[in-house]
């Protein structure tokens, strides 16, 4: 009787190193794979574009004003137009 349960020890002691193996190599491959996600967001984050620079409202305006001589578009016009690209006026 012992040694039957020894044996059966000794099969579950087999087991779990066999597990604990496959833990180990998942465990390294996680980490493998965090460092890939972790390089790529990083590449990621360099080859991000950066804030474009806008010009002010009354050269846009000017701009405009050179290309289309008959624009109706106004000084307030250009802020809204710098707004929805995405501009905070109050910083400039």
């Amino acid at each position: 009787m012992a040694n039957k349960q020894l044996t059966e020890w000794d099969a579950e002691l087999n087991q779990l190193h066999e597990r604990n193996g496959d833990l180990g190599l998942k465990v390294q491959m996680l980490e493998q794979e965090l460092k890939e996600v972790r390089r790529s967001r990083e590449a990621s984050k360099n080859s991000a574009p950066t804030v474009a620079e806008f010009p002010e409202p009354a050269d846009l305006l000017n701009q405009l004003k050179a290309r289309r001589k008959k624009s109706g578009a106004n000084l307030a016009d250009m802020d809204v137009v710098l707004e929805i690209l995405g501009t905070d006026r109050s910083e400039i």
